[in-house]
């Protein structure tokens, strides 16, 4: 076992505790010198590549973009694929590196620092959101059974559904706007990023001797902001594209690209329009999945009586309820998976308006102008604000 950097988190607490804070010692000279080496874990950084500029929740747009196959990427993982105009700019930062080693400017002989191979790229977020979605309804489950909580019909469920996401929505997110924001969606998702090593997140050990340690990590450092890339501080092979940096603009100014707002628009979307059209039927599989029959005891009788909770198709729940109560569902949970001042009334009227401006304008339009509200980060979980907050709070007590 490591003396000074952890190797697992199934060590011993206050040696993980010490651990950690020497491996981010060991990196913070490094941040101090290098602005490209950053901490996708602090701040608005962490929403980075999840939302655009009004901190909507925003996802690759596979229909518009195109994702382009690594020409260097590792024989064991296969095809890694990232948007066109990032993999341009890791095919030149790779070349870079080859011409360096062939000088003798680099370590010819480094593991990940010579000749830079892909081994991870872009991750369908539909298929990270439905597995997510799976293991979110085998927790509603466990819930469910441990509070003996039951539900006849429909209204029942939504009961339940509301108070779950009021105890632990900012945690277990049911939407999918709420996922994409949330610790549970990889920055592998979002279409430019790049692994160049398959070594375990958790060894600091191995971190600091493959690439910390390495001769040739300070040249990595400088290569990667010539060519556009940020570095993720906690898992150093993690290269991010800077899609603010001058030198990634130029490569994304090849495929059409004038700006970074015109790739924001163009090469993503906003999560909640695709994702809106399925929510009703995800509230249903949820129900689906979680009634079952159950027995009460009669009070006049004292008899034992099951009951089967009513049976719904997606038909059904569109002759039971209008788009308005759905709507207002969709906005009471979402407040509830994000960070707000708002009191309870507050966020039913905020629901309400947004029903009355889908009757005018859309479900589009109305849920675009919400998501804009709601996901401003007034104090969210690890934003500077919440940040600044939690600090006083400390300094208060």
């Amino acid at each position: 076992m490591s003396t000074f950097y952890k190797e697992s988190n199934n060590e011993k607490t206050e040696s993980l505790y010490d651990k950690t804070i020497m491996y981010r010692g060991e990196l913070a000279t490094f941040a101090q010198k290098y602005s490209c080496l950053v901490d996708f874990n602090f701040a608005e950084k962490y929403l980075y590549g999840r939302v655009d500029r009004n901190y909507v929740s925003i996802e690759v747009n596979e229909a518009l973009v195109s994702l382009t196959t690594i020409p260097n990427a590792d024989v064991d993982v296969g095809q890694v694929k990232v948007i066109n105009f990032v993999a341009d700019a890791f095919a030149g930062l790779s070349r870079h590196f080859q011409r360096s080693a062939q000088i003798g400017a680099i370590r010819k002989t480094d593991p990940y620092l010579s000749n830079l191979k892909a081994y991870a790229g872009y991750t369908n977020i539909d298929q990270a959101y439905t597995n997510y979605f799976n293991s979110l309804i085998e927790a509603m489950s466990r819930v469910k059974k441990e509070k003996s909580s039951n539900f006849k019909d429909f209204n029942e469920f939504m009961s339940f559904v509301n108070s779950f996401s009021r105890s632990v929505g900012k945690t277990f997110p049911i939407t999918k706007p709420g996922f994409v924001r949330s610790r549970f969606n990889s920055v592998m998702n979002n279409g430019v990023s790049i692994e160049i090593a398959d070594l375990s997140y958790e060894n600091d050990d191995q971190k600091i001797q493959d690439f910390v340690g390495s001769p040739n990590f300070e040249y990595y450092l400088n290569a990667c902001n010539s060519y556009g890339f940020m570095v993720d501080i906690n898992f150093p092979w993690r290269l991010v594209a800077d899609l603010d940096s001058v030198a990634m603009n130029g490569y994304a100014n090849r495929y059409g690209y004038a700006s970074t707002d015109a790739i924001l628009i163009t090469a993503y979307k906003k999560s909640h329009n695709s994702y809106y059209r399925q929510f009703k039927q995800n509230l249903l599989n949820i129900y689906n999945n979680l009634s079952k029959k159950y027995t009460i005891i009669d009070k006049c009788s004292n008899k034992s009586i099951i009951v089967e909770p009513k049976i719904y198709n997606i038909q059904d729940i569109n002759n039971s309820y209008d788009e308005s109560y759905f709507i207002k569902t969709y906005c009471i949970l979402r407040f509830l998976e994000e960070e707000n001042k708002l009191s309870e009334a507050q966020q039913r009227q905020s629901a309400n308006d947004t029903s009355s401006i889908s009757r005018t304008r859309g479900s589009s339009y109305a849920l675009t102008r919400f998501e804009r509200f709601v996901s401003q980060p007034f104090d969210y979980r690890g934003s500077l604000s919440y940040l600044i907050r939690v600090a006083s709070n400390s300094e208060a007590t």
